[in-house]
């Protein structure tokens, strides 16, 4: 193991300072510092990891620097803890490349054709936004119905299924509907057509008792008179 840790370093310290402090610094291939984490209150310390190319020098670097003593600029005093540190694999540093395509746009041949187009096309800059938005559309509908694929055409026939489904589940529905409101209307007619009828028979009854008390009262109106004439 050649990497170590120095922990507890003053708040304030910096990595310029912390390097003045550490001289004369053996031979290290890795120096990382981290300044205090104001989240981690009120343990406000910062911390660097360095890794020595020879072992032995770690041992000496760890009895000069183990308990000694970092003042800050207030004077506040932080005795350091030096020992190896959790993870031993160093960070690698990406090296920047540079891009081989930085500046040389105006040799691009597709932005060539855009300032040919841009500058050239003297109709499109007159033209109206209403105009170039019906171009737009005509176009991407001419491409749209060009271009297809084996997944696309699974998508329109799976939503045409759907489409087909759907009208059918409503077609189902309206005559169902249809149904229901003939039977409502079969329905009442039925019982219209049995009130009249019950109230027939209520007409027919009452015209029967009429005629049935009528004839009742005939003989005791002809007994009646027949006594009266025996008397005189």
């Amino acid at each position: 193991m050649t990497k170590i840790v120095i922990r507890r370093l003053p708040p304030s310290l910096t990595k310029e300072q912390l390097e003045e402090q550490l001289q004369p610094l053996p031979e290290v291939d890795y120096l990382e510092f981290f300044a205090n984490d104001t989240s981690l209150y009120p343990h406000l310390f910062s911390r660097a990891y360095i890794n020595f190319k020879n072992q032995e020098d770690i041992v000496l670097f760890r009895d000069r620097f183990d308990g000694y003593v970092f003042i800050d600029n207030r004077g506040q005093e932080y005795p350091a803890i030096v020992e190896f540190a959790p993870f031993q694999k160093i960070a690698k540093k990406k090296s920047k490349k540079k891009d081989a395509k930085a500046g040389t746009i105006e040799e691009d041949p597709d932005y060539k054709k855009f300032l040919e187009n841009y500058n050239g096309d003297e109709e499109k800059l007159t033209s109206t936004p209403e105009t170039l938005l019906e171009e737009l559309e005509a176009r991407t509908k001419e491409l749209v119905a060009k271009k297809t694929t084996p997944l696309l055409d699974f998508l329109k026939n799976k939503q045409r299924i759907r489409e087909e489904k759907r009208e059918e589940r409503r077609r189902r529905e309206l005559e169902r509907k249809r149904l229901r409101d003939e039977e409502r209307r079969k329905w009442r007619e039925e019982d219209r057509r049995k009130r009249k009828e019950v109230e027939k028979h209520r007409r027919g009854d009452k015209n029967h008792d009429k005629d049935r008390d009528k004839s009742k009262e005939e003989p005791k109106i002809k007994v009646t008179e027949e006594i009266m004439s025996g008397i005189d």
